[in-house]
């Protein structure tokens, strides 16, 4: 009994197909390498997280200040709440459109003018 917990406890060694998966979603959310390591499928360390991603071409990007610029007082409630959820500002502004396009009632709530 006491072998198994153990073993469960045990860092992951194997980057089965489930795992790199994992990586790549946890990536695509804008997860940083520290809580990447510390998601329980992943069990690993920040240094191995980033290994492995480039092992697997995926890549930790940082949204391209040119390519879109928020007004100041936005970029700081982006901010914000990013640092609550241990995400970057790209990948908080990406889960809530995600969440917002996959309620179309929510979409339309929020984009109607009144008419």
């Amino acid at each position: 009994m006491e072998m198994e917990m153990a073993m469960q406890d045990a860092p992951k060694t194997r980057w089965t197909g489930e795992r790199i998966a994992r990586l790549g979603f946890l990536l695509g959310l804008g997860w940083d390498a520290k809580r990447i390591a510390q998601d329980p499928l992943i069990t690993s360390t920040a240094n191995n997280v980033h290994r492995q991603a480039q092992r697997f071409g995926l890549a930790f990007r940082a949204a391209s200040a040119s390519s879109f610029r928020l007004p100041p007082q936005a970029a700081s409630l982006f901010d914000s709440a990013a640092e609550k959820r241990s995400l970057t500002r790209e990948g908080i502004i990406r889960l809530l459109l995600t969440t917002v396009a996959a309620e179309p009632a929510l979409l339309e709530n929020i984009l109607d003018d009144g008419e």
